[in-house]
């Protein structure tokens, strides 16, 4: 045999070869990762871009497919017509508060360290309760029920929860860093929310 035929067959299945579930499931997360991204830049429409894509990614991986631009458009556009108060007001309202406090702490007399630590305290806390109704919303499922799972969750496991908010951190300090990234960060954090989408069937 020879080196290059031994190469290939070396890499056949593998993560290097481009055929393989875990490249495809790679490929999908990054290209997730940038539809959310374009559905985001509205800033009001945040959530209802990574609920989208959390779903995407689920539908993919249960029907062993790709993620297509339909799959995350189409549960975008439901959510914003039908669930306008979860997907787009009570997440605005959060991400103000954060905002507001990151710029209001300094004013108040708060050092420096707590100026930084407590809006990313906050911050983390908010994108972790996103990413479990975001990995927990199911549109044959009242939207109380959906929220309702996903808040008990936050308690229930709590240790799931505590990598939730580590990867929202993370995901912050990474985008912090090298900025170019935001156009894939999306991605990952739909796969977080679905990653962590334990019985996601039950709804008792």
């Amino acid at each position: 045999m020879t080196a290059p035929a031994a190469a290939t067959r070396g890499r056949q299945g593998s993560g290097l070869d481009p055929h393989s579930d875990t490249f495809r499931s790679f490929s999908d997360v990054l290209y997730t990762g940038v539809l959310l991204f374009a559905l985001s830049l509205p800033v009001l429409t945040w959530f209802a871009a990574l609920s989208a894509g959390a779903q995407a990614l689920r539908e993919a991986r249960e029907g062993d497919r790709h993620v297509t631009v339909g799959a995350v458009w189409r549960p975008f556009v439901r959510r914003l017509h039908r669930h306008w108060f979860v997907h787009v007001i009570a997440p605005t309202v959060f991400a103000a508060v954060v905002v507001l406090d990151a710029l209001i702490l300094p004013f108040l007399g708060a050092g420096e360290l707590m100026s930084t630590l407590v809006p990313a305290l906050l911050a983390s806390a908010v994108g972790a309760v996103a990413l479990r109704v975001a990995g927990a919303w199911r549109e044959d499922v009242p939207a109380r029920t959906s929220v309702a799972l996903a808040w008990r969750r936050m308690s229930e496991d709590a240790a799931g929860s505590a990598l939730l908010m580590l990867a929202v951190a993370a995901a912050g300090a990474i985008v912090s860093v090298i900025p170019l990234l935001a156009f894939v960060m999306g991605g990952p954090l739909a796969l977080a929310a679905v990653a962590m989408d334990r019985s996601g069937r039950s709804r008792t």
